[in-house]
């Protein structure tokens, strides 16, 4: 099973894990729910070294891409050129010959960084612009209105629009970002710059959210996907509503354990907690309570349960997770006996525990055959009707509020089910809409890539080329004239030889 991160004491189970309305425990989240990335981020050991590294996630984008190309070109480059072992003087040169070829593979060499300043200035520098120009043409209502559907964001914006009507709207309040040279000196403009990041972040998301809930609300009533002028065709909404069918078939599938793999080791592993519980609630809560653990304090517990193979193991295992995730795995063991007892009502056996996970499959596996069989037959015989019929289906099956307990304390607490049906159409709803959100997403990606290919080939690195043809020798006549020198040298050699030749 899938526990939550954040366990309790004593061997209780974390609260989110009880019904409201009943004393009896809920079954773990299996899908969805709430995430736990930041909690997990902030408890890691290595927390700020992570954080450092997530603020360096912009080199994954195009401005990164030349950057690093450029510093490869610019700083990387001249040395194997500058020194390659291969270009060689003729057999038996003499000295000047030797410094001559030393010269022009130098003079070689210093291309690259002028290539790299460039290509930063000229290639780099247009990548914003036609950000902005394709942000204009996708999200402005008036322009986006002649594009295809699947590419009109003018009310599902692009995130970089939203951060930038969000920045304004700050800037009209009179809210401005504090430098990032003040915050390194002082910790109140360090803590001010953090307050306005987190106040940024939080609208932005929030933003993103109306946009989506809006559309979706609206799909909701009408059956359609407006997200400009123009709706998205009933057989595209279709194919979102099958994929999405798909996307809660694969959620079910994990939910159910393998009888040849996944179950014999559920059942070993809960042999083990279950038999040592009183000495695992015993041996781990305090180190719960402390909220920290050494390798010394592992290995002296391990020896002193030397004669019990099952703590034993467990406690090796915990030792030999990494520093980061050792509290992780203690919590996780300890929330896991009061799941296993849970599932067996209070009275653990083996028979009994392999029998709720196979009891636990097969109405998997029904809810599974079912959803597949709502799947739109012919989707572009679909209209409005017919996609919002299929997802009231839907949610008539995801809803398990006239199911009987047993399923229930399957059901419960997962993304995908609930007891709720107009809480659970209106989510099938939205997760289709935010289907349609990424492919809009993925095709905005396409045209931007290929634009910005485009104006690389066609306007760039045309004029990149020729810049650096006029730029690097004027460059080598100032800065490097004794290279440049020698190259002239031959270059008037050439040329003398070459008319010597026509007499």
């Amino acid at each position: 099973m899938i526990e939550k991160v954040s366990g309790s004491r004593n061997g209780s189970l974390p609260a989110r894990f009880y019904d409201q309305n009943s004393s009896r425990c809920q079954q773990p989240s299996f899908t969805g729910g709430a995430s736990y990335t930041k909690e997990i981020t902030d408890g890691l050991y290595h927390a700020k070294t992570i954080r450092r590294m997530e603020s360096l996630k912009w080199l994954k984008g195009e401005i990164g891409g030349i950057l690093i190309t450029a510093l490869g070109t610019g700083m990387v480059a001249p040395i194997f050129i500058g020194f390659n072992p291969f270009v060689k003087p003729p057999k038996n040169a003499t000295p000047e010959q030797k410094e001559e070829t030393q010269n022009t593979k130098l003079y070689t060499a210093m291309r690259q960084p002028i290539s790299a300043v460039l290509a930063i200035l000229f290639q780099a520098s247009v990548q914003k612009y036609i950000d902005k120009g394709l942000d204009k043409v996708f999200n402005d209502p008036e322009i986006a209105k002649y594009a295809r559907v699947n590419l009109d964001q003018s009310r599902l914006n692009t995130e970089s629009r939203i951060k930038d009507t969000i920045d304004k709207e700050m800037k009209q309040e009179g809210k401005k970002k504090p430098s990032a040279i003040r915050a390194l000196f002082s910790k109140k403009a360090e803590q001010e710059r953090n307050a306005y990041k987190d106040d940024f972040n939080a609208r932005v998301k929030a933003r993103k959210e109306s946009q989506l809930d809006k559309i979706a609300s609206e799909f909701e009533i009408t059956g359609k996907i407006t997200p400009g002028k123009n709706s998205m065709p009933d057989s595209k909404i279709a194919e979102l509503v099958n994929n999405q069918i798909d996307e809660y078939i694969r959620g079910a599938r994990k939910l159910q354990k393998s009888a040849e793999g996944m179950i014999p080791r559920y059942l070993d592993r809960a042999d083990i907690i279950i038999k040592n519980k009183e000495t695992l609630n015993r041996i781990l809560n305090p180190i719960i309570n402390k909220g920290s653990v050494t390798v010394e304090e592992l290995d002296t517990l391990i020896a002193q349960n030397k004669d019990n193979s099952g703590v034993k193991l467990l406690l090796e295992e915990i030792k030999n997770k990494p520093e980061d995730l050792r509290m992780h795995r203690i919590k996780r063991t300890i929330d896991r006996i009061g799941l296993i007892e849970n599932l067996c009502d209070g009275n653990y056996e083996r028979d009994i525990y392999r029998q709720k996970l196979i009891e636990r499959n097969n109405v998997l596996e029904d809810i599974i055959s079912q959803l597949s069989e709502q799947k739109i037959k012919d989707p572009k015989a679909a209209d409005a009707n017919s996609i919002k019929d299929a997802i009231d289906k839907i949610a008539k099956i995801c809803n398990f509020e006239k199911r009987p307990d047993a399923e229930k304390e399957i059901l419960r607490n997962t993304d995908m089910f609930g007891n709720k049906f107009e809480t659970i159409k209106s989510k099938i709803f939205k997760d289709v809409t935010t289907r349609y959100k990424k492919l809009v997403e993925r095709n905005y990606t396409s045209w931007n890539q290929f634009t910005k290919i485009g104006v690389g080939v066609l306007i760039t690195l045309p004029i990149t080329c020729t810049a650096l043809n006029w730029v690097y020798p004027r460059f080598m006549e100032i800065f490097f004239p004794k290279l440049a020198g020698v190259k002239k040298a031959q270059q008037a050699q050439k040329e003398q030889a070459q008319v010597g030749g026509d007499k």
